[in-house]
């Protein structure tokens, strides 16, 4: 298999054009299409429909052009790991974090400097589940910590600690004079939410969907940091991670513990099942679960 050519079929097929695929692959564009050519005759089929409206994949091509991809992605991750294992002690260690970790990943990485003081950090805010898997599967990170539910046989998921998801109202809302306060009094607020595609949103539609009432969903937004300065302003109510809410305290922000089964988050560990990850990876892992051992 010449991975050559296959980079080249890869190429071509993303620009959907021979003179631009073949200004990115540094070749003329005559050697470009004789290599294609090659890589269907070895093929033993026509993977390129050539007209005047440009390219197009035919049935197999498709198929080909999938399972290319995929074996150029693994190919290139090899290398990356390959030149990985010559680093020892040094280094980068790049992270996917959520966002409330960056309360208290600092203090882990304090504490594995004391062992590996030259290593490298790439910290990457990794919030959504198609990114969390995207940045694995592509190495661009080498472990993630996420409150996604990923279920993905090439992606192992270890939980790493469990916490509640708070209330925050303004501080001079008619809510905070009640001695407690249930998911039934939340229903005629308005409500700000973490976008589809978020766990924590899925967890409090739960707590809702359990007591029969449709939150009043006026907010949808990516960062917690951007709930919490709508609720400051007494625009809405929020929900948020407790990790979150504990090391972000705000004079003009009210907390609150409702209690419910689904008001609880777990937060995991990803990493790629087959990926080689150095002694220092595992050593920082070890501290992150020591750490919240001992929370």
């Amino acid at each position: 298999m010449d991975l050559r050519k296959l980079r080249y079929f890869v190429t071509v097929v993303q620009e959907k054009n021979y003179s631009k695929a073949a200004k990115i692959l540094h070749i003329s564009q005559p050697s470009l299409s004789n290599a294609i050519m090659k890589l269907e005759h070895e093929a033993g089929m026509k993977l390129l429909e050539r007209n005047t409206r440009g390219l197009s994949l035919t049935e197999a091509g498709k198929i080909y052009y999938l399972k290319s991809k995929d074996l150029l992605r693994k190919f290139d991750n090899t290398l990356k790991e390959l030149d990985e294992m010559k680093e020892i002690g040094n280094g980068k260690i790049s992270v996917g974090l959520i966002e409330s970790s960056k309360f208290w990943f600092p203090k882990v990485v304090k504490d594995f400097k004391l062992i590996y003081p030259n290593v490298h950090f790439q910290l990457k805010e990794i919030l959504g589940y198609d990114q969390v898997i995207n940045s694995l599967i592509h190495h661009d990170v080498h472990f993630a910590v996420t409150n996604q539910l990923i279920y993905d046989e090439e992606i192992i998921l270890a939980p790493l600690y469990k916490e509640k998801l708070i209330l925050l109202t303004p501080v001079e809302d008619t809510l905070n004079e009640k001695d407690s306060i249930t998911i039934r009094d939340l229903a005629e607020k308005d409500f700000i939410i973490c976008t589809t595609g978020f766990q924590t949103r899925e967890n409090v539609l739960q707590a809702f969907k359990n007591e029969n009432i449709n939150p009043n969903i006026m907010y949808e937004i990516e960062r917690f940091e951007t709930a919490c300065s709508l609720v400051e302003q007494g625009l809405g109510v929020t929900i948020l991670p407790e990790s979150y809410i504990k090391y972000n305290h705000n004079p003009n922000i009210a907390t609150h513990t409702i209690h419910s089964d689904f008001l609880v988050r777990s937060v995991y560990l990803a990493y790629l099942k087959e990926r080689y990850l150095s002694p220092a990876i595992f050593q920082l892992i070890a501290i992150m679960e020591e750490f919240f051992r001992n929370e």
